[in-house]
């Protein structure tokens, strides 16, 4: 771990920036580089600063803080990611893990957690919010379970585009034009999802990808960015 940990914080409230600057000034060993309040604030501050640790919530204005994550991840492999959120959602809590974060922690976590939280994620390690524990555990044990089903909530982001336009009644060579791929390629991809989800027809891959919509927003208030990603604006153009 660096001597000085260099953080940079993302989140669409000035009021939230402003106080997790305040409370991270208190810590010897982090050093604020900057603040974003966007996604493409957040690309070119990272891309600028190199922070050892990104601090961000899981939606930043109407963009999907998942997505942002993956984002960067890639782009910059050195940077690790923590999130500090509201929500306390199962599937996002999932998501932030595919996606790469290696810290996910709620916001009425205290100021000296949110510091020691960073410090782990930039040893390499992870850390989990401890009132999110039990949905860590309970992920991990239905994991090892081999026979059962697997949860849509645990599908890739890939996989999620085809899952839609299959919703959309997409056909095969439909989905591989719009998707830049072949139809050879998509019915390989469409068969893997098929034994994750222990289905073997489109209709049941719709009925999943539907009831799977209908129940995020209610677990998700105010509309979150998972809901205002491409995969469900596809879906909706096409209903």
């Amino acid at each position: 771990m660096p001597e000085q940990i260099r953080v940079l914080l993302v989140d669409d409230s000035v009021v939230v920036l402003h106080g997790l600057k305040t409370i991270l000034a208190e810590s010897r060993n982090i050093i604020v580089v900057g603040t974003a309040s966007t996604h493409d604030e957040a690309i070119t501050a990272v891309g600028q600063h190199r922070p050892d640790v990104v601090l961000l919530d899981v939606q930043v204005g109407s963009v999907s803080g998942i997505d942002l994550c993956e984002t960067l991840r890639h782009r910059f492999p050195k940077t690790s990611m923590c999130f500090l959120t509201a929500y306390e959602d199962r599937a996002l809590l999932r998501a932030a893990i595919r996606a790469g974060a290696q810290g996910y922690l709620l916001k009425s976590c205290s100021g000296v957690e949110v510091a020691r939280s960073i410090a782990i994620v930039a040893e390499g390690k992870a850390v989990v919010d401890p009132a999110l524990v039990t949905q860590v555990m309970t992920w991990i044990r239905d994991s090892a379970q081999g026979s059962r089903r697997q949860s849509i909530e645990d599908c890739s982001k890939s996989d999620f585009e085809v899952l839609s336009r299959i919703a959309a009644g997409k056909s095969n060579k439909e989905i591989a034009q719009e998707l830049h791929a072949t139809p050879a390629k998509i019915a390989s991809r469409i068969q893997a999802i098929y034994k994750r989800l222990k289905i073997s027809r489109r209709s049941e891959a719709t009925s999943c990808f539907v009831r799977w919509r209908e129940r995020l927003p209610r677990s998700m208030p105010n509309g979150t960015a998972l809901i205002q990603s491409p995969i469900m604006r596809h879906l909706d153009d096409n209903t």
